[in-house]
């Protein structure tokens, strides 16, 4: 097994392991007490990977990590999402962005405003926002809404 992976077994079946000032601290449940000589004969590299751990900031307060397995740069990230109910998606957008501007992040979803316009493209908004004028200003045009205006 590798180093990485009887920190895994450890950590899965409950147990911890720590380096404390330089010794390896380790608590293991009993189902894997048989883990201990792993740790035992990879001494060095569990040190190694342990002092990685710790160069990084610790978990928050009822954080317990499952995995740590960290991939090698780069890595892309992005986000997904699937839209069914497109109407609903355009009007809970609209007042995300309404917030954003308003200063309320956390009801923008803590989207960053060019995400959400994004957002809107992607099913077919396109909006404007003028950050020139005070509170909210978003100009939607649609297929849908430029049809609505032609037959008036």
């Amino acid at each position: 097994m590798t180093p990485i992976e009887v920190l895994h077994a450890v950590e899965k079946a409950g147990g911890s392991v720590a380096l404390l000032g330089g010794q390896i601290r380790y608590i293991p449940p009993k189902p894997s007490e048989w883990l201990i000589p792993e740790l035992r004969q990879q001494r060095a590299e569990m040190i190694a990977l342990l002092q990685g751990r710790a160069a990084l900031s610790s978990m928050p307060p009822g954080v317990r990590l499952v995995r740590w397995d960290p991939k090698q740069p780069p890595i892309l990230l992005e986000r997904c999402s699937v839209v069914i109910d497109v109407e609903k998606f355009i009007s809970a957008t609209l007042a995300q962005i309404r917030a954003r501007l308003e200063g309320r992040d956390f009801a923008a979803g803590n989207w960053p405003l060019r995400e959400l316009v994004e957002r809107l493209e992607q099913v077919g908004v396109e909006v404007e926002v003028d950050m020139t004028k005070s509170g909210c200003h978003a100009q939607a045009s649609t297929a849908q809404s430029k049809n609505q205006e032609g037959d008036k």
